[in-house]
């Protein structure tokens, strides 16, 4: 059971997600050979508040970057 699991930030629409989730599944399947109902895809919908770099807040990193 392959699982792809995503970080994103969140507000992506369900029809990106959709469209994601089916890309990434043909490429296991013509890649590693498994069955498209064997992958899983997990989604994690991050707030920009919650995703840090280098020590900062990504809203922060990006206000001053």
């Amino acid at each position: 059971m392959p699982i792809a699991r995503i970080s994103l930030y969140e507000g992506r629409t369900k029809e990106q997600k959709r469209e994601l989730a089916e890309e990434i599944t043909q490429s296991m399947v013509r890649i590693i050979g498994c069955t498209r109902e064997s992958v899983n895809i997990i989604y994690d919908d991050i707030p920009r508040a919650d995703w840090v770099i280098g020590g900062a807040p990504e809203t922060a990193v990006a206000k001053s970057g």
